[in-house]
Order: structure tokens, then C-alpha cells, then sequence
């Protein structure tokens, strides 16, 4: 009984696959590794003129509203989302079949821009027109556990990092409110189930060369 309550308790703050890796005793599904994953970034337009306009209280029920339903499509596309930003969050599909993996993701950024413009026709007391931008990459990262270790305390994130993470943010910050914007690689698998729209280069921020970026329009 008590095991449940804490597995309860932990499902406030983590995803059900990060409790899954801390109960397994096996130390080494706790270590990070190199894999090939799909990166998604969203992010919510609009929330700093929201804010303004908006009661702090008014502006967590929108952000709950949203976010509770993004993470029911993130975990029906077995992605974990790992960090949430203000407005907006990162997830890592990794399945350990990076086609699937970028499949899964995509399919993801399309159900979520369905339903926020689900959202916008449905709900009247909606009148913020809110939109979504997200960004997509795929490619080898540094999957796991990153330790932080104060004097008094230790925390774990679960997380990925290298520049398959920067650029899928970076394609996040360019795309505009209703678009999803992915790289070539996630390109040459999207393109067998999603029309998709060529942008050509684009200078990403931090990132040394031109990425060549599609526009996922159904």
C-alpha cells in the first residue's frame, strides 16, 4: 500500500516512463546514453501579451487547460516529456526505432495543432485566439539522467542534450503560430504520411550551418 502511494505521489511530478526507469533496480537504465531520438519543442503564441491582459490565476487555468490535454497526445505517441518551460515544453520520443520515432513525433505535432484549433471553435469562454508553434528534429543525443549534487540536496532530470535538441528549439522559435516546422532528416520520413511544404535553408540561432526546413501542412 505504501509502494502505491509513493508510485501516486511521483506521478505528480514525473511521467509514468521515469517511474518505470527508478523502479528498476538495474543501475545502468539509470546512466545516460547515445541514441537516436525525435525532439519535439511547442510553445504557446502569444502568452506574454497574455499575461498582461490576464490574472495570474486566469493564466494558470489556460495553461493547465492546454498542457493537460498536449500530454495526453505526447504519452499516446510513447514520448516522455521531460521539461516544461513557462509556455511551452520539450519531449523525446525514443523507441529505439528512429523511423518510428519520427512518425510518432510528427503524428504528435499535428494532433496537438488540431486540437488547440479544436479548442479555439469549441470553447466560447476561449477568446485568446492561442496558437501553437512547434518544432521538430531527429538525430543521435545523450539520453538519461543528468545529476545536479548541492551541499544539501540532489536533484535528477530526466533529459537529452546535443544539437539535435538546439535545432528542434530553434525550429520552435521560427515557426509561426499555427505551423510546425521540421528538419530534412524528420523531412524523409514525414513526407510518406504528411504533405509537406519546403521553406529551403534557414539560419538558425547558435546553430554553425543553414538547416533546410519543411512546413508539416496536414
Amino acid at each position: 500500500m505504501k509502494d502505491a502511494t509513493v508510485k501516486n505521489g511521483l506521478l505528480r511530478f514525473v511521467t509514468p516512463r521515469i517511474v518505470k526507469l527508478l523502479e528498476n533496480s538495474n543501475p545502468a537504465a539509470l546512466e545516460k546514453v547515445e541514441k537516436e531520438v525525435a525532439i519535439l519543442f511547442l510553445d504557446l503564441e502569444g502568452c506574454s501579451i497574455l499575461c498582461e491582459n490576464l490574472s495570474p490565476k486566469e493564466m494558470n487555468r489556460l495553461i493547465e487547460y492546454y498542457f493537460s490535454r498536449f500530454f495526453d497526445v505526447i504519452q499516446k505517441y510513447r514520448g516522455t516529456v521531460n521539461e516544461i518551460m513557462g509556455d511551452g515544453f520539450m519531449a523525446i520520443f525514443e523507441a529505439n526505432d528512429s523511423d518510428r520515432d519520427i512518425h510518432d513525433a510528427t503524428s504528435a505535432a499535428v494532433e496537438l495543432r488540431r486540437l488547440v484549433l479544436e479548442s479555439r471553435k469549441q470553447r466560447v469562454q476561449n477568446r485568446y485566439n492561442t496558437e501553437v508553434h512547434i518544432g521538430l528534429h531527429a538525430g543521435n543525443a545523450f539520453v538519461g539522467f543528468t545529476r545536479f549534487r548541492a551541499k544539501v540536496w540532489e536533484r535528477w532530470t530526466y533529459t537529452a542534450s546535443g544539437p539535435v535538441v538546439n535545432i528542434a528549439a530553434r525550429l520552435c522559435q521560427i515557426a509561426p503560430g499555427g505551423s510546425i516546422f521540421i528538419s530534412e532528416k524528420v523531412a524523409a520520413i514525414a513526407q510518406h504520411h504528411f504533405r509537406l511544404e519546403p521553406l529551403g535553408p534557414k539560419k538558425l540561432k547558435n546553430v554553425n550551418q543553414p538547416v533546410i526546413a519543411f512546413n508539416v501542412l496536414d
